[in-house]
């Protein structure tokens, strides 16, 4: 997706959801950046352009969230291998 793409959904986002993260709600700081997000990773199913599928996430969330998905991303990684094994 291209960063005119990325700069004008965020854009929409933005006015949607009054400039605050969608996991916990806390309104952007003056010159604090959120993220856009997809809700759904891409890699899960997630639409990448649909609406509903994108967020803005604050720094604090977006670690958090990256963290879990990188956890469950090794949990089905290991889960897979172990059903290749036998």
């Amino acid at each position: 997706m291209s960063s005119g793409t990325m700069r004008s959904l965020k854009k929409r986002v933005t006015a949607r959801d009054n400039d605050s993260c969608y996991v916990c709600g806390r309104e952007r700081d003056e010159g604090e950046i959120y993220d856009l997000e997809h809700k759904r990773p891409i890699s899960q199913g997630g639409a990448a352009r649909d609406m509903e599928n994108l967020g803005l996430i604050c720094a604090d969330c977006h670690a958090i969230k990256s963290k879990a998905e990188a956890a469950e991303a090794n949990r089905i990684k290991i889960e897979r291998r172990r059903q290749a094994e036998g």
